[in-house]
């Protein structure tokens, strides 16, 4: 299975934000980041894939069959989306939250595969101990990692991740990547997270699309992306790509003297 963008022109109104965008051939099993400032269409270009916004120009393509037009909640069982404005019933237990998510997708009549796959999908993202906790008892971090399970439990083709570790803590970052990886290798979906942070995105991506202005500057390894004068540009920074003792790489960041 592969997921590609061909041509893709949408925005809000009159207001042309993805100009053009194309993005070949991403294999399932490929964890790629999407990286830019902010205001760089990340997020438009997300509610594009997820059928939030209809485009006025291109095409979604998951293998051979065309997506591009197909009532959200059919598109909802291939792509799923966790916007970075994430919300849920605040009566609900982490529990009955995530198969309520599962259940959007699969009818409402719930069966023990249903409840063995949120109890798998809580203990493979580390939230276990929360399943009888409240929602509205949980804080912000935990909230997130919540909704990155909603987002992972219907075993999409495609996962679309706006910012996941934006409120989290550095083990929690760390731990949330590393799961949604693990969950990642063993169903081979399309994970694309767009990250702020370029170390997280060069430690976890196999691939990195960078995007300024609705329109994508280069795409490819992170080795290779991470490296070129455009980076430094779009962020208005000085980088430097340098290598961990341990051989991870790392950007260097700093403001123009």
């Amino acid at each position: 299975m592969t997921l590609s963008i061909e041509n893709i022109k949408a925005g809000y109104g009159k207001i042309n934000v993805l100009k053009d965008l194309s993005v070949p051939d991403i294999e399932g099993g490929s964890f790629v980041g999407l990286i830019g400032p902010n205001a760089s269409g990340k997020s438009t270009f997300f509610k594009t894939l997820a059928g939030l916004i209809t485009p006025s120009a291109g095409k979604i393509l998951i293998g051979a069959d065309d997506v591009t037009w197909l009532r959200r909640r059919d598109r909802a069982r291939r792509i799923a989306y966790m916007p970075q404005a994430y919300g849920c019933n605040a009566l609900l237990s982490v529990f009955e939250s995530v198969l309520l998510a599962l259940k959007q997708t699969t009818g409402w009549r719930v069966e023990k595969d249903n409840l063995d796959r949120v109890s798998d999908t809580l203990n493979a993202l580390g939230l276990a101990h929360l399943a009888n906790r409240g929602i509205a008892d949980l804080s912000g971090g935990q909230a997130q990692m919540v909704a990155v399970a909603q987002t992972i439990v219907r075993a999409p083709e495609v996962v679309l991740l706006d910012e996941p570790t934006s409120a989290l803590d550095l083990h929690h970052q760390l731990s949330i990547l590393t799961s949604v990886r693990s969950e990642m290798g063993k169903k081979k979906p399309v994970v694309m997270a767009a990250l702020h942070d370029l170390n997280l995105a060069a430690k976890f991506c196999d691939r990195l699309v960078l995007l300024r202005e609705g329109v994508i500057l280069a795409d490819g390894p992170p080795d290779r992306i991470l490296a070129l004068p455009e980076i430094g540009e779009t962020y208005r920074v000085e980088t430097d790509l340098e290598r961990t003792k341990r051989g991870a790489l790392y950007v260097d960041a700093r403001l123009p003297a």
